[in-house]
């Protein structure tokens, strides 16, 4: 509720600043929403992608994906889990939930839990950045530059959440790994 709140929040400020920059005020509301199903799909269709790519790149063992302590701290200082309940988690489009950890002691659901992550955040940079493709399209720059910089801004909060969970999702998933042995 949230994100539709800030996006809903935000389309009607673009369209306000165009409307004080001499832009007809519902003209502008409704490229601003147009602007924004279409980041929208942008950002579906690099999720589609991404999620088809090798799962090994995004796994428990791909050291790419490491967390090191100097940005486990910076995620520490942000507080991120006193605002995470405010990011939605979209989980329930691939049938796993990251919003809750069901098992501490499960080897194969944490080193799922860590290639869900590791998608996610794949994904959410993605989105962050494939924003800017709607300079393609046929919208003005005043309604495409804000209407990317908020979608930036919404796909980077879920990257903090889930890079700042890796690091106790690998160090469970290493306990796991060596009481098997």
């Amino acid at each position: 509720m949230f994100y539709i709140a800030i996006i809903l929040i935000s389309n009607v400020i673009i369209a306000g600043a165009s409307f004080l920059a001499g832009e007809d005020y519902f003209s502008a509301l409704l490229e601003s929403a147009l602007a924004t199903v279409c980041v929208i799909a942008i950002d579906g269709v690099f999720a589609f992608l991404i999620r088809r790519m090798p799962e090994k790149l995004f796994d428990a063992k791909a050291s790419f994906w490491a967390v090191s302590k100097k940005e486990a701290r910076i995620y520490r200082g942000l507080k991120i889990n006193k605002w995470k309940k405010l990011i939605p988690e979209l989980g329930g489009f691939t049938s796993f939930h990251k919003d809750k950890l069901q098992s501490t002691t499960d080897e194969d659901y944490l080193a799922r839990f860590i290639l869900e992550s590791n998608y996610g955040v794949a994904i959410h940079i993605a989105n962050a950045i494939t924003g800017i493709l709607l300079f393609l399209l046929p919208f003005s720059a005043s309604i495409v530059l804000p209407v990317a910089i908020v979608n930036a801004v919404l796909s980077l909060l879920p990257v903090m959440i889930l890079r700042s969970n890796l690091p106790a999702l690998h160090l469970l998933y290493r306990k796991t790994q060596k009481n098997d042995r």
